[in-house]
Order: structure tokens, then sequence, then C-alpha cells
């Protein structure tokens, strides 16, 4: 029904009433709010109101502390016054004194004065002599560097001359092993050669008893020989004697047949007629020998080369050793005697010592080695062992 509505204007008073308080009811909680930050604030200032009193009163107990002290600082002061009065007129009389001093030191200064100039004069003269011991102090500069760029090329030479002297000090270990190695390679050769010369012993022993054998033989063959010649001239007669039987038994044939022609009988040709059989009493002529090889007479023996001995196969081999000349040395004897030498100089390299004098000797023992020299190589060998042997005494 229109009448149970309400009216606009109710309803909008009641929200502008309603709005009021709202907005009232916020008033209020802000302005409580308010009073609740200033009671805050009235706390806090409350409490630093009691801070501050009783800083206050520290301040206060410490003013009168600093009061006590300022009355007896005044009380030392005034006795330092009175020290004071007193050293003032102890300054009085070292100012007096002062006074006297500064004229001294006025006289003083005039004398300073006088020794600068001459001091500036002498510094004149200085600085001319400075500038000619610059001028030598330069030169000597100049000799310095180049006294340094010498020693520079010294060492640079001296590096040079040590690569060279480790070079050279290789070069003698290689020689050295070398000469080891030449040393038992002809120890192994003559080891080889005496070897040999033994199987060449044993050969011309086997070959002496083969030649005594071989002309046991050749004596046997020589008889042999006679015995065969000897038949050969019987054979040679008795041939002879039998060619002249069948000489005369051929021209026995021809005479026959040759009459019988002469007389008209038939003769069957020569190749069909078989030859009459020999008389019963008469022996049938014995076939002719063969003719064998027969030796001239007095034929020379076979030449036998002669057998050769030890030493002519020794000769051969050692070329340089004649058998008119022989060394009083042996070959081994010099070669143990280079071996023990040469093993002693590396030792002696070994500990330090400079065995360039002895190489040398050295050399000079293998030259004379192998040119067949044995006692020269050895007297050198030995010379080198003696004077090894002193340094090791002497040490």
């Amino acid at each position: 029904m229109a009448s149970d509505r309400p009216s606009p204007f109710l309803v909008d008073a009641v929200k502008a009433s309603a709005s009021r308080f709202k907005e009232t009811k916020n008033a209020l909680e802000a302005r409580q709010r308010e009073l609740d930050a200033r009671e805050a604030e009235l706390q806090t200032r409350a409490a630093d109101l009691e801070r501050q009193a009783e800083r206050l009163k520290g301040e206060r107990e410490e003013f009168q502390k600093d009061k006590e002290q300022v009355t007896a600082a005044r009380a030392t002061i005034d006795h330092d016054l009175g020290t004071v009065r007193v050293e003032r007129e102890k300054s009085g009389a070292e100012e007096r004194r002062v006074q006297e001093w500064a004229r001294t030191l006025n006289d003083r200064e005039k004398a300073i004065k006088d020794n600068e100039d001459r001091v500036k004069r002498l510094d004149m003269d200085l600085s001319g002599h400075l500038k000619e011991s610059e001028g030598k102090i330069q030169a000597l500069l100049e000799r310095e560097e180049l006294a340094a760029q010498r020693e520079r090329a010294l060492a640079d030479t001296i590096e040079r001359l040590v690569g060279m002297e480790r070079g050279l000090a290789d070069r003698d270990k290689k020689l050295a092993t070398r000469e080891e190695e030449l040393i038992k390679l002809q120890n192994e050769r003559l080891r080889s050669l005496e070897a040999r010369e033994r199987e060449m012993l044993k050969i011309s022993e086997e070959m002496h008893a083969r030649q005594k054998e071989s002309s046991a033989q050749h004596e046997s063959f020589v008889e042999l020989q006679d015995t065969l010649r000897q038949e050969l001239t019987r054979l040679a007669t008795e041939r002879e004697r039998l060619a002249g039987k069948e000489k005369s038994l051929i021209e026995a044939e021809r005479y026959l047949a040759a009459a019988l022609e002469a007389s008209g009988i038939d003769v069957a040709p020569e190749e069909e007629r078989s030859p009459p059989p020999p008389p019963m009493g008469e022996p049938r002529a014995p076939k002719p020998p063969v003719p064998q090889p027969t030796a001239p007479p007095n034929a020379p023996p076979p030449i036998i080369p002669p057998i050769r001995t030890g030493e002519s196969l020794r000769d051969e081999i050692f070329e340089e050793e004649h058998a008119e000349s022989r060394p009083k040395v042996s070959r081994a004897d010099a070669l143990e005697r280079m071996t023990r030498a040469l093993e002693t100089a590396k030792k002696a390299r070994d500990l330090g010592r400079n065995v360039s004098d002895i190489r040398k000797v050295l050399k000079q023992a293998r030259a004379a080695f192998e040119s067949g020299e044995y006692d020269t190589a050895s007297r050198l060998a030995e010379e080198i062992l003696r004077e090894l042997e002193a340094i090791a005494l002497a040490r």
C-alpha cells in the first residue's frame, strides 16, 4: 500500500543522519587516536624529564666537584704566579745574558759571512775543479764501458773456450774409448793369430810327417821305377827278337807265294788264307806286348815344395817382423804393457789428473807398436807407468 511506504524525505534524512553519525564517529576515533598518541608522547616526555632530572643531579654533583677542583687550581695558580715572578726575574737575567750572546752572535755572523764569501770563492774554484773532474769521470766511465764491453767479449770467448774444452774432453773420452776398443781388437787379433800360429805349427808338423811319408814313398817309387826300367829293357830286346822272326816269316811267305804263282797254282787271297800252323817243334811266337808309357831314363824325381816351418809362417803373418832383426820384446808383452799404461792413465784421469802429456806419449807408443818397434812401445809404456806411480806416491 501507498501509506506503508516511507517517504523519501525521511529516508534521506536518516541517511544524512547516519552519514553524520559515521563522520562524528570517525572524528571521535581520530581524536581518540590523537589523544592516545599525545598520551604516549607525554609519557615519553615524562620519562625524558625524569632522565634529565637525574642527569641534572649528576651534573650538579660534577659541578660541585669541578668547583672544588677550580678552587684547588686557583690555589695552585697563585702558587704558580709566585714562581712565575721568580722565573721572570731569572728570565731578565737570562735576557741580559742572551743580549750578550746576541752581540757575540753578530760578531760570529760577520765572521761567518766572511767565511761564506771565502767559501763562495772556494766553491767557484771547486766548481772548476769539479767540471774538470766530471770530464775525467766521463772519460773514466767511457773507459769503464769499453772495459765492460771487453769483459763481455772476454766472457763470451771464455764461454766458447769452455764449450770447446768440453768438446775436446768429449773427444778425448771418445778417443780413449776407441783406443780401448782398438786395444781389445788387437788383443783379440793377437789371440786369434796365436791360435792360427798354433794351428799352422800343427799343420807344419803334419806336413813334415807327410813329407817323411812322401820321401819314403818316393824312395820306394824310385826302386819300383828301376825295376820297371829293367823289365822294360828286357821286354824291348825280346820285342826286337820277335820282330826279326816275324819279318823273316813274312819274307818266306812272299817267296812261297811268288813261287806258286810262277808254277800256275791258284793261291787264295791273303784274307781267306789262314796262317799255317806253327811247327810242333817250334814254339809259337808270343803276342807282342802292348806298349806302355815308359819313363825316360834317369828321370828326375818329382819336385816337392819345401814344407814351411813355424817361423816362416809367422813371418808371413807378421810381415813387419824379420827373422834377421827380431825385437827383444815380443808383441804380446808390448801390448800388455800398453794396456796397463792405458788403464792407469784412465784411473788418473778419473781422479782429476791432467793426462794430455801422457796421452801424447801413448800415441807415440801406439805408433811405434803399429810400425813394429815393440822395444820402443814397451819402453814408453814403462815410462808412463813409472810417472803415474810417482804421482800416486807423491799424493
